[in-house]
């Protein structure tokens, strides 16, 4: 019998997703960004964000800009796994609310702001079919079962997940002089997870009809024991002949001494047969070899006995209901470099790594099991109450230009790079590594001033994600990407303009190969695929002062 194994959910970090940015940070944070796809040398009031010491270049006054994307995001996994019910499982993303809020007061020399907005995460996403990693085993178990006749598996399955890292920043901006400005600022990120499904009605379909799964175990079980209990009988019974000094003989040699009847002999070495010893290696056994068989099955059969009934209490009905919650700091510095009387400007920001842990908040009972503690007979849960998970944002690092050819046309190009490799988390626990390289974004946009008031822009982004194989998993993939941004702003006085834009968001599919736990392993692809799209309105406002109505 195969040894009994199960892990309902293996997951690698946590239930994650991004819009725009690299593998936990979100850098879609304003409607100009939908539409051109790069503000890293804005001089407008998303620069609170995007380029903050460019904030000097702002009119003396109040500036205010607030904005909604509504985005959607597709995601599609396709597994390969023979014995799933199901081949395709998908996930809807929907974020009908994702603001963003930014306040700058300019003064001079200075600058004085603070920005809102959800740096990470920002989404539900749903599996009505659940995921292929909690299936699989179902799958993998209800096979292993095949020659007592289980022929498939059923199941209610239901996954829910949502993740939001709230960002609060504030920060100083100041002009040494008219080509350089400084800005020294910092982010409170605060950060919640929550997980929500079930695992119930899990069935073993049969010639008979279909018997919940754990009843089948615990039927298997009992079978088990009793074969355990038989071969310690049989085994025992060969002690008397060991004491008359035959341990050494063969089956046959105590058959031919009158010590055993042929029936005997045949109850004797049939039995060990049935357990799986081959027949012309039974009868090459002596007395002593035999007892020992017997004895080794019995404890194999218990230690199997004991492994079934442990997976059948896993196999029974479970729910998560768990809450992650955790905050950090993110120390953010920043250089705005202008020329030509600002039409040419060039944007840096450096983000610092934001050191975070997430604190698990378990509802009694609901944190899944995954094993026993085999000292203590408890239940091991993937999400037990108050365990701490790393969380740590990568630092990050922009570099932007901004270059208006004349009063009609404006362009910008940015390069970003996300220092994954600076986290902990992305070195597994046995030491593999999960990211190759930096995840890395490059950016082209241009404006077109259609009229005094009215503006159109477009933009490209180019993603191209640095994890490998050993990062991807069904919870959290991240895959390289291409963006088009398209939008425009239309400004109804000096003091106000509205912006308006979208994006779509292309992902390049990956296959990836898999194995189960099986011996010898089971060799199958496992394929993600993600899609994006969003739409997104917002308003600049600015109180200037008299001097620069």
């Amino acid at each position: 019998m195969k040894r009994f194994t199960l892990t309902l959910l293996t997951v690698l970090l946590v239930f994650s997703f991004t819009y725009a940015g690299g593998l936990v940070q979100n850098t879609n944070q304003s409607t100009a960004w939908t539409r051109m796809l790069v503000r890293d040398a804005s001089i407008d009031i998303d620069a609170v964000f995007y380029n903050p010491a460019g904030l000097t270049k702002l009119k003396d006054g109040f500036h205010i800009s607030i904005s909604n994307q509504s985005i959607f995001q597709k995601r599609t996994i396709t597994s390969g796994y023979p014995y799933l019910n199901n081949d395709e499982y998908v996930g809807n993303i929907t974020t009908p609310l994702f603001p963003s809020i930014y306040m700058a007061y300019k003064t001079g020399r200075w600058a004085f702001s603070i920005g809102f907005n959800p740096i990470g995460g920002g989404g539900d996403a749903t599996f009505d079919k659940g995921l292929p990693l909690i299936e699989t085993p179902f799958a993998e178990l209800a096979h292993s079962f095949a020659p007592m006749g289980v022929t498939g598996y059923s199941a209610d399955i239901s996954f829910e997940g949502t993740s939001v890292y709230l960002g609060l920043q504030g920060g100083i901006s100041f002009a040494i002089n008219d080509a350089i400005s400084i800005y020294a600022g910092a982010r409170y990120v605060m950060a919640t997870n929550t997980y929500q499904g079930h695992v119930q009605d899990i069935e073993f379909k049969t010639a008979g009809g279909s018997v919940r799964a754990d009843a089948f175990m615990l039927g298997v079980a009992e079978q088990a024991s009793a074969g355990a209990a038989q071969a310690t009988y049989v085994g025992s019974q060969m002690q008397p002949l060991i004491d008359f000094g035959a341990g050494d003989y063969t089956i046959n040699q105590t058959v031919e001494a009158g010590l055993i009847t042929p029936d005997e002999a045949a109850l004797m070495a049939g039995g060990l047969i049935q357990f799986g010893y081959p027949p012309d290696v039974v009868n090459n056994m002596n007395i002593n070899q035999v007892q020992g068989a017997y004895y080794e099955t019995a404890g194999i059969l218990d230690q199997q006995a004991t492994e079934l009934t442990v997976g059948a209490g896993l196999m029974g009905d479970q729910e998560a209901d768990v809450k992650q919650t955790g905050s950090g700091i993110t120390p953010i510095v920043g250089v705005n470099l202008a020329f030509l009387d600002d039409d040419l400007t060039f944007g840096i920001k450096y983000e610092f790594k934001t050191k975070m842990d997430l604190t698990n908040e378990t509802v009694p009972g609901k944190g899944f099991v995954i094993g026993i503690d085999p000292e203590t007979g408890e239940p091991i849960e993937m999400f037990p109450n108050g365990a701490i998970t790393n969380a740590d944002i990568p630092a990050f690092l922009s570099i932007g230009g901004r270059y208006r050819i004349n009063e009609k046309v404006t362009v910008q190009a940015g390069y970003h790079t996300y220092f994954d490799k600076g986290v902990d988390w992305t070195t597994a626990k046995d030491g593999t590594e999960l990211v190759d390289r930096n995840f890395t974004e490059y950016a082209v946009g241009a404006e077109w001033n259609v009229t005094k008031n009215f503006l159109l822009s477009g933009g490209y982004l180019a993603a191209i994600t640095g994890v490998n194989k050993n990062y991807q998993s069904d919870l959290s993939y991240s895959l390289s990407s291409s963006t088009f941004g398209l939008g425009g702003a239309l400004a109804f006085s000096d003091a106000v303009k509205l912006q308006f834009g979208g994006f779509y968001t292309l992902y390049n599919q990956d296959t990836y190969t898999m194995q189960d736990s099986s011996t010898p392993p089971i060799i199958y692809g496992e394929t993600f695929e993600k899609s994006t799209w969003a739409l997104s309105i917002g308003l600049d406002i600015a109180i200037l002062s008299k001097k620069d109505k």
